[in-house]
């Protein structure tokens, strides 16, 4: 590793800091949560916010409000790198969206909108009903549905705040299923993300969407890319954060759907690199 000056190191140092400033919450005098407890008061306070609301606020100004104004209640979750799924915490706001807190210092927010439109004139082909692929890698996945009902157009969406109260990110999909209670074919409409985080850092790569035939009777449409955030100067790089994230539609043969989405941390420790040192 070659440094061209001391203002190299300094400069990199200096991103350091202002990386963990940002994105690591100050912790409280209270204990750490642990896994298995009630959601912290903290926690409580933001569901209580969020379903109140009498102000009819967005979803992202009562979360940044919240967060300013109890700063100071954070309570950190003890890290569990063996166990993160389980140690999330998922419960129903108000108005149907999803609200998981994580103990990797951030919280999900997701929701889906069922848009009531008749789907049965899309992309079908003459008298068969046979699908028309939206995309080269499903024509070998079509299938032929016999007098088939369609589900409403669905649109799935995921939010990843930190405890400062900043939207990192958005990732959304939609579309919407054929199914004749035998089979079921998927139908992409589309997918897109959009990163929220000051400066816009986030980078995204290997961003892919479409739709899959899990099975003969389960199917799939979704949005999938790596999400990464660090900093770069002259070629001395820090990894802050890296995700990779799904999220995605669910139908079986009946036309039951649900909603789905995974973030996979790839980078569960700070890297710096090319010095390949982890923290």
């Amino acid at each position: 590793m070659y440094f061209q000056n001391n203002s190299d190191i300094g400069t990199l140092l200096l991103a350091m800091l202002l990386v963990y400033t940002v994105l690591m919450p100050a912790v409280s005098a209270e204990e750490n949560l642990k896994t298995g407890d009630k959601p912290s008061e903290w926690e409580q306070g933001l569901i209580y916010a969020l379903n109140s609301n009498t102000e009819n606020l967005s979803t992202e100004d009562v979360i940044a409000d919240y967060c300013k104004a109890n700063r100071h209640k954070i309570s950190m979750p003890k890290l569990d790198t063996a166990s993160d799924e389980n140690n999330s915490r998922t419960y129903q706001l108000k108005d149907g969206s999803n609200i998981t807190f994580t103990n990797q210092g951030y919280f999900v927010i997701d929701n889906l909108i069922v848009e009531e439109t008749k789907n049965n004139t899309f992309q079908l082909n003459n008298q068969k009903n046979t699908i028309q692929p939206s995309s080269q890698k499903s024509e070998m996945d079509s299938q032929s549905l016999v007098n088939p009902d369609y589900t409403s157009t669905l649109t799935h969406s995921v939010s990843e705040y930190n405890f400062l109260g900043w939207k990192l990110f958005t990732v959304t999909t939609e579309g919407y299923f054929g199914y004749d209670h035998k089979s079921v074919q998927p139908y992409h409409l589309d997918s897109w993300y959009v990163h929220n985080m000051p400066l816009n850092l986030w980078q995204i790569s290997n961003w892919e969407d479409g739709e899959n035939l899990t099975s003969n009777n389960t199917a799939e449409v979704y949005g999938q890319g790596n999400f990464h955030y660090g900093f770069e100067y002259r070629g001395n790089s820090i990894t802050v954060q890296n995700y990779y994230i799904k999220v995605y539609l669910s139908c079986d043969q009946n036309g039951n759907y649900g909603t789905h989405y995974s973030i996979t941390d790839l980078n569960q420790k700070l890297k710096i690199g090319p010095l390949n040192l982890e923290f």
